[in-house]
């Protein structure tokens, strides 16, 4: 499957609430592969369809693991069980949520930003996969983190909407700052 385009922000879009998938078909499963291909080509861990401009409520999630982890950093995740599986999530919603933990995100929606963003630590959620079966995963670490980040895009809710307003109206400015650079460089 070929690479969709990713959508950066501010695009509407990713701050619009997808809607819940009815239809398990052909298109469906395309879809999942060309976001499979684009999180992959991105170097993403994380992919909600709104970021490929598709609102629909699927993500897909792959989570490698290395092996330096161990040796760089003791508080780094040890090898679990949903490191190097691709995951996709249709329809999903998080049932049970406990605990609280702090990390540093980033988001293929806003390159080259990264900034710490409390989540719940563990997270169960429901939800389908492509061929329309149910299924749960409790899910804590890096999975319980991102399964989090790309629901809230699912939602309309971009990651620095959990930064302080501080944060996010720095953000903010950067960005556009970037952009007006951006513009201003085609144009010449």
């Amino acid at each position: 499957m070929s690479q969709l385009k990713l959508v950066e922000w501010p695009a509407p879009v990713l701050e619009t609430r997808a809607e819940e998938v009815k239809v398990f078909d052909e298109a469906l499963l395309e879809l999942v592969a060309g976001m499979h291909a684009t999180m992959a080509a991105a170097g993403g861990i994380g992919l909600a369809a709104n970021q490929v401009d598709v609102l629909k409520r699927v993500l897909t999630i792959y989570i490698p693991f290395s092996e330096g982890y161990e040796e760089e950093d003791a508080r780094m995740e040890q090898r679990q069980w949903w490191h190097d599986q691709h995951f996709t999530f249709v329809n999903p919603v998080i049932t049970k949520k406990a605990g609280r933990v702090r990390s540093v995100e980033g988001c293929l929606s806003f390159p080259e930003i990264y900034d710490y963003v409390d989540r719940a630590a563990t997270v169960t959620v429901q939800a389908k996969d492509p061929r329309g079966e149910t299924f749960e995963v409790e899910a804590s670490g890096l999975l319980a983190i991102c399964l989090q980040h790309e629901i809230d895009h699912l939602d309309g809710i971009v990651f620095i909407s959990r930064m302080s307003r501080l944060k996010a109206q720095m953000i903010r400015k950067k960005i556009q700052k970037r952009q007006l650079i951006k513009t201003q460089a085609a144009e010449v």
